[in-house]
C-alpha cells in the first residue's frame, strides 16, 4: 500500500483513536499507571547503616501457585558515600524481616502476592548475579518498566554493600502484579 497513511484516518486500512477524556494534546501513560490506577503497583522501602558486615538487602519473592506475574517498574539505591556496591541477584536465600509491601494507590485495599524480606545479613545460596554497579554519592535510579519479569517460584534481591568503613543506605523496589 504505497502512498498510503495508516495512521489516524478513519478512511485508511487502520485507524486509531485516542481513548482518553483529553481531545487535545493526546495523553498516553505508563503501565504503572495503570497498574496504579487498578491498584495494582506495589513497592517496599528499606533505609540501614551499611557496614562491612551489615549489609543492605531487600528481596521481592513471587511464591510459586502465585497466580501472578511480577513486573519491576523501578529499583533505587542511594548512599552517603561513594564505593558502595549495588547488586541485583536472582533467586537468592534471605533471612531477616518479612514486611508488607505498599500499595502506591493509597485508596486501594488489594494486597500483592509478593513476599518482601529486609534484612542486614550477606545472601546465600546460589543467586545469579543480574548486575552489579559502584555507586557514588546520592540515588541512583534504574527504570526497568516492566523489562525484568518474576515468574512465580523466582526472587529479585538488592544488596547495598560497601569494602570498609559505614554509611546510610536506602533503597526501594517497585513492581506491579498481573
Amino acid at each position: 500500500m504505497p502512498n498510503e497513511a495508516v495512521f489516524n484516518q478513519n478512511n485508511q486500512p487502520l485507524y486509531t483513536e485516542q481513548v482518553n477524556t483529553y481531545v487535545a494534546p493526546g495523553i498516553d501513560s505508563s503501565p504503572e499507571a495503570g497498574a496504579a490506577m487498578s491498584g495494582l503497583l506495589f513497592g517496599m522501602p528499606f533505609a540501614s547503616t551499611v557496614t562491612t558486615s551489615a549489609p543492605l538487602v531487600m528481596q521481592v519473592s513471587n511464591p510459586a501457585g502465585s497466580g501472578r506475574t511480577l513486573y519491576l517498574s523501578r529499583v533505587i539505591g542511594s548512599t552517603g558515600t561513594a564505593s558502595v556496591t549495588l547488586t541485583l541477584l536472582r533467586n537468592a536465600t534471605v533471612g531477616g524481616s518479612v514486611i508488607t509491601p505498599l500499595n502506591y494507590n493509597f485508596g486501594s485495599a488489594a494486597a500483592s502476592v509478593a513476599v518482601t524480606r529486609t534484612a542486614t545479613a550477606a545472601p546465600t545460596g546460589s543467586p545469579a548475579t543480574l548486575m552489579s554497579m559502584l555507586l557514588a554519592i546520592g540515588p541512583v535510579i534504574l527504570d526497568m518498566d516492566g523489562r525484568m519479569i518474576l515468574p512465580p517460584g523466582n526472587s529479585i534481591t538488592l544488596t547495598i554493600t560497601i569494602a570498609s568503613g559505614s554509611t546510610a543506605a536506602t533503597g526501594n523496589i517497585s513492581w506491579w502484579e498481573y
